[in-house]
C-alpha cells in the first residue's frame, strides 16, 4: 500500500510541474503579444524607403524583331526586289501615300509657257523636251512622253510626278523668258519688228521655215505679245475660237495679217475650241508646209493661207 501511495504522489508532482510550465509559457506568450501590440505602431515606417538604382542587365540573347525595320524595308534587296524609293513619301492612316515637299526636277524638260484656267483641270503648260528636241502642250494629268505626269499647273511653274522615282517635282519657267511681257519696252529677238512674213496675195502669205522656227522656239515670248480670250457662241455658250483683244505693233501676229478683235476659229479645218488646241496650233505652224487658218472678222469667216518654205 505504501508503494502505491508514493507512486501516486510522484505522478501528481510531475503533473503539477507540467501545469506550472504551461502556465508560465502562456503568461510569457501573453506578455509578448501585448508588447507587440504596444510597440507595433512605433515599428511601422512613416516614410517611403529611398529608391535604389536598379541595374538593367542586357538580354542574354538578341531578339530578331529588333531588325524587323531592315527586313521589312528590304534595304539590302535580299528578296531580289528593289525597295520603294524613300522620296515617294510616307503612308497615311488610310493607306494613301503622303508626298514629301516637291524638289526641283532634273528631267530634260523646260517650261516655255503656262495658261492657268480657273478650273485646274483645264490649265495648259507648253513644254520643251530637250532630249527629243520637241515641244508640246499638256493638261493636268497628262503623261509627258513617259518621263513624268502633270500633277498641277500654276503661273510659270508646273508640278510633275517623276515616272521613274514617283517623287513630286517642279519645273519653273526660265527667268530669262519670263521677263518679256505685253507692253514692255525691252523685246527679245523674236519680238523685234521685221518682215519675215511676205504677203503674196489676198489673205495669202509666205514665210521661211528658219524664220518661223525663230518664233516657235521662243514660244513664251510670242504668247506675251498679244492678249486673247476665249470666244463663246452666244447661243450655246461653248468656246468656238479665241478673240485677239490687243497685240504689240510689228509682232508676228500683225505680220500674219491678224487684226485686233479677230477670232481665230480653226487651223487646217480643225476647230480651235479649247486652250490645248490653241497651243497645238504652234506645232502645226512648226511642222507643216502649208497652214490654213480660219478667221472671223466683222461677222464673216475668212481663210488665210500660209506657205512655209
Amino acid at each position: 500500500m505504501k508503494t502505491l501511495g508514493s507512486r501516486s504522489r510522484n505522478e501528481n508532482t510531475k503533473l503539477a510541474k507540467i501545469a506550472l510550465y504551461a502556465l508560465l509559457a502562456f503568461v510569457a506568450f501573453t506578455i509578448a503579444d501585448l508588447g507587440i501590440i504596444y510597440f507595433r505602431e512605433l515599428m511601422i515606417p512613416n516614410q517611403a524607403p529611398p529608391k535604389k538604382n536598379s541595374s538593367i542587365k542586357p538580354p542574354a540573347f538578341i531578339d530578331r524583331s529588333q531588325f524587323s525595320v531592315i527586313t521589312n524595308r528590304n534595304l539590302f534587296s535580299s528578296t531580289g526586289v528593289m525597295p520603294e524609293a524613300i522620296t515617294m513619301g510616307k503612308k497615311t492612316e488610310d493607306g494613301k501615300k503622303q508626298d514629301n515637299a516637291p524638289t526641283p526636277s532634273q528631267l530634260p524638260i523646260n517650261v516655255i509657257g503656262t495658261l492657268v484656267h480657273s478650273d485646274p483641270n483645264k490649265s495648259i503648260v507648253a513644254l520643251e523636251l530637250k532630249g527629243k528636241n520637241m515641244t508640246g502642250s499638256y493638261s493636268t494629268g497628262a503623261d509627258v512622253e513617259g518621263l513624268a505626269k502633270i500633277e498641277r499647273i500654276e503661273r510659270n511653274i508646273v508640278y510633275i510626278r517623276n515616272s521613274n522615282t514617283g517623287a513630286l517635282e517642279y519645273i519653273e519657267m526660265n527667268s530669262a523668258s519670263s521677263k518679256v511681257a505685253f507692253g514692255a519696252a525691252a523685246k527679245t529677238e523674236a519680238s523685234k519688228p521685221g518682215k519675215e512674213v511676205q504677203m503674196t496675195g489676198t489673205n495669202t502669205f509666205a514665210i521661211k521655215r528658219s524664220d518661223l522656227l525663230k518664233y516657235t522656239n521662243d514660244l513664251s515670248s510670242v504668247l506675251m505679245q498679244a492678249r486673247a480670250v476665249p470666244n463663246r457662241d452666244p447661243n450655246t455658250g461653248e468656246i468656238n475660237g479665241f478673240r485677239i483683244l490687243d497685240m504689240q505693233p510689228g509682232t508676228i501676229y500683225e505680220q500674219l495679217g491678224l487684226q485686233r478683235m479677230d477670232v481665230i476659229k480653226g487651223v487646217n479645218g480643225e476647230p480651235i475650241d479649247s486652250v490645248q488646241k490653241a497651243m497645238e496650233m504652234y506645232n502645226t505652224l512648226k511642222n507643216g508646209n502649208q497652214v490654213k487658218m480660219q478667221i472671223e472678222r466683222g461677222g464673216k469667216t475668212e481663210s488665210f493661207t500660209y506657205d512655209i518654205k
